[in-house]
């Protein structure tokens, strides 16, 4: 039996795809075991790795706990200057990852109840509920004076407060 050309070419080929794929084949396996001694070694040695992971972030906690007492003498330092009393301070912590707002002291002399007249110092305004609806009348009757609603308005809104 004799070949043509164009089909020695063709088995050729075939026989080379045949071959590769055996080759691919050898890979996956030999891939397949390291996998599985890797896994085994990771469960086998998982309680050192947790612990180790553990005592990492208990460093890094105590790290910054004596960063921030550090801070946090500064930052008392800095508020205590007569410059920044009554000011609104934001602080920003790990680069701007965390940060809060120290807002300005409020002047604790002078206490002003809902109609504004000054009262003692020693008495401490608790708003209760007729005093909140109380002032939110005067609001509604401001509104109305100013002409920021109409009749309708507020007396839908005063309703609404009654109600309450």
């Amino acid at each position: 039996m004799k070949l043509k050309k164009s089909d020695k070419e063709g088995l050729f080929k075939n026989i080379f795809i045949g071959y590769f794929i055996l080759l691919l084949h050898v890979f996956l396996l030999a891939g397949i075991a390291i996998f599985v001694v890797f896994i085994k070694g990771v469960f086998s040695y998982l309680p050192w790795i947790m612990g180790g992971a553990a005592l990492l972030l208990l460093f890094i906690g105590w790290l910054l706990y004596r960063r921030m007492q550090k801070s946090s003498s500064q930052i008392s330092d800095m508020l205590s200057n007569a410059h920044m009393q009554d000011r609104n301070i934001e602080v920003s912590l790990l680069g701007g990852l965390a940060a809060f707002k120290i807002n300005a002291r409020q002047n604790t002399d002078l206490l002003l109840d809902n109609r504004g007249s000054e009262t003692d110092s020693n008495t401490r305004l608790i708003e209760t509920e007729s005093d909140r609806a109380e002032r939110k009348m005067f609001q509604l009757d401001d509104m109305l004076e100013k002409g920021l609603i109409t009749k309708e308005e507020f007396e839908k809104a005063r309703q609404t407060i009654i109600q309450e």
